[in-house]
């Protein structure tokens, strides 16, 4: 009986949520947005508008090649309802070719084209609802930032409906967002507000039926699932096509590579299976046999890894040092946002924060060396941040990560690969998104600087291509809030 009164309380729960999820109901927190006063040339102004996008020409730029991982350079990209059309060389296609007739312009001269960026690592309940925000506030500091997709990695069913709806209704201030099911996990789950709990293996498939049927992309194994669960979570799933991804704790990591999880989340999914003493999180033994053992099971089986080494960064070390507390990209964030994260602060500090500051310094340096072990062991990194955790700015912090993957030894080539064509594939999206290439919806960023240069580059955006709209970012957060 207690679990049918579990269920019937979340499912109570998911209703509320989904009321929650756009401000329906109850005092409405988000604070007065200013009207933007239009795009500058060539782009247009957020705030939905009808039909599709004119034609556009991006002249004789120089173009990301997911697959070879350089530039193109003196290349042209032609969108045409929202669509890419043609990739061509400047040469072939410019503003002077049949195909490009009628079609707005943008000079392409020194400028470097990306596929639009893919957070693979997001929330947009959680958190939030502990916050007083809704999903669609914070959608214009993915866009404003070049993320042009979100990948939601756990949060209530019906509500990320909605926030889905929303940015489909929105395309010039959000990104596109793809659903997960809720935390699948032990009794009572970790997360009362996005967890599920699955007693036995009988469980699991009305549940994965029901997420198929809700549209989720991706099922998200818990801390609390053990292996008898997980296994059948995988099975289940792959029968509906769709992604199994797990934060692991009771179902070891290797158990859940080798009964084919397609994706493991957080770096500490692996280290925490290589500590020397298992209630210590920070005695991560990188040296032994059984670092190395499952390092190469998990490069086997061709499970991927999301480290989301950023929501670390921020809980290791945020509350000694203010580069980090205080960090730049937290500046734009909502007034409720970050007294939230003042708020968690104290909890944290009594949990990651309870060892002397050079214990989380060398724990730190761990997860930057596991992650670049994974990735020499042929293992396929994704870039994930776990916004909007404390110290986890959305948008922003996507460029931090990449930032990161690059320290902890990824060539920038294949930092931007992941970021695009490799987060595309785990939401099996590669066929709509990801690269530069015709027949793709036209998602891209224009950078003022080259990224194989310098990671930090993808900071420097001149412009944001979202369904075939040229925007100027600054125009796009203008529609974020800031209380």
């Amino acid at each position: 009986m207690a679990a049918v009164d579990r269920r019937d309380f979340m499912r109570g729960a998911a209703l509320a949520g989904a009321g929650l999820a756009l401000g329906c109901g109850g005092e409405d927190r988000r604070t007065e947005r200013a009207a933007p006063t239009g795009g500058s040339a060539g782009t247009a102004p957020p705030g939905g508008s009808a039909g599709p996008p004119p034609p556009l020409l991006i002249d004789r730029a120089s173009v990301f090649d997911v697959r070879a991982g350089t530039m193109r350079p003196n290349t042209s990209v032609l969108v045409q309802a929202g669509r890419i059309g043609a990739v061509a060389p400047g040469t072939e296609l410019n503003a002077d070719s049949g195909a490009a007739q009628g079609a707005a312009r943008i000079d392409g001269s020194g400028l470097f084209v990306l596929p639009g960026l893919i957070d693979a690592h997001v929330h947009v309940t959680h958190i939030l609802y502990q916050s007083y925000m809704t999903g669609d506030e914070v959608l214009p500091f993915y866009l404003g930032h070049g993320v042009t997709s979100i990948r939601s990695t756990g949060d209530n069913v019906p509500a990320q409906r909605l926030v889905e709806r929303y940015a489909d209704e929105r395309p010039e201030i959000s990104p596109n967002v793809f659903r997960c099911s809720f935390l699948i996990d032990g009794n009572p789950p970790w997360h009362p507000d996005v967890g599920w709990y699955l007693a036995t293996p009988a469980d699991v498939d009305p549940f994965v039926a029901d997420m198929a049927a809700w549209g989720v992309k991706t099922l998200k194994i818990y801390v609390g699932t053990g292996r008898e669960v997980g296994r059948r979570v995988i099975e289940a799933g792959h029968e509906h096509g769709l992604v199994v991804s797990g934060h692991l704790l009771d179902y070891h990591t290797a158990d859940a590579v080798r009964d084919g999880i397609d994706c493991i989340e957080h770096i500490y999914t692996v280290s925490n299976f290589l500590l020397d003493d298992p209630n210590d999180r920070h005695s991560i033994n990188l040296d032994s046999d059984e670092a190395r053992r499952l390092i190469d099971i998990i490069a086997e089986h061709g499970a991927r890894v999301d480290p989301t080494l950023m929501v670390f960064w921020g809980t290791l070390l945020f509350m000694d040092l203010p580069e980090v507390y205080g960090h730049p990209d937290h500046d734009a964030m909502p007034a409720r946002l970050k007294a939230f994260w003042d708020k968690d602060r104290e909890r944290r500090i009594l949990d990651w924060g309870a060892a002397p500051l050079s214990v989380r310094e060398g724990t730190w340096e761990k997860y930057l060396r596991l992650t670049g072990m994974l990735r020499e062991a042929g293992v396929q990194l994704l870039v994930g941040t776990d916004a909007p955790e404390p110290q986890v700015a959305p948008g922003a912090s996507l460029h931090h990560e990449m930032e990161f993957l690059a320290e902890a030894g990824m060539p920038a080539r294949e930092v931007l690969t992941a970021a695009t064509l490799e987060n595309a594939r785990i939401l099996r999206e590669d066929g709509n998104r990801g690269a530069v290439e015709a027949g793709l919806e036209a998602d891209l960023v224009l950078l003022e600087a080259d990224p194989l240069e310098d990671i930090r580059h993808t900071r420097r955006i001149r412009t944001v291509v979202r369904a075939g709209r040229a925007l100027d970012p600054a125009d796009i957060l203008s529609a974020a809030p800031a209380g």
